[in-house]
């Protein structure tokens, strides 16, 4: 679980609905290290990661937003392929 510091912190989010029925929210670790100045392609790049070997055969649908209110999306996987 992340501290609300690191979840504020994020510059992106992945809602992720798996095939159980479930749904969960990750969101990006965009830093390499504790003083770097984040980087929201490093972010990205660990999501995607997460989701095509992590939790690779076990969801359906997944969505990566900039983390703000109503942030855009910016990329949508359907099955293990982005759409």
């Amino acid at each position: 679980m992340m501290s609300e510091k690191a979840i504020d912190g994020a510059l992106t989010k992945c809602i992720v609905w798996f095939y159980d029925g479930n749904s969960r929210t990750f969101y990006s670790r965009d830093k390499s290290h504790k003083s770097a100045k984040p980087n929201m392609a490093l972010g990205i790049r660990r999501l995607e990661k997460m989701l095509l070997e992590t939790f690779k055969g076990k969801w359906e649908t997944a969505i990566i937003y900039v983390n703000k209110n109503n942030g855009a999306e910016i990329a949508k996987y359907k099955k293990g392929v982005r759409v």
